[in-house]
């Protein structure tokens, strides 16, 4: 039921945010990657245990 809900909503403003915000969407991408590689600093979050 929301699947439909959100398909019929798509439809009708689908166009719209995609070609309205498509440079605010690249932005967005960029600027969620940077924040990615500064937070975690291109390492992965959890360090391995040493193994004893």
């Amino acid at each position: 039921m929301a699947g439909r809900a959100f398909a019929s909503w798509w439809s009708k403003m689908g166009p719209y945010y995609t070609k309205a915000y498509q440079e605010m969407w690249v932005g967005i991408g960029i600027m969620s990657y940077l924040y990615y590689k500064v937070s975690y600093g291109g390492t992965k979050a959890v360090k391995e245990k040493p193994s004893h």
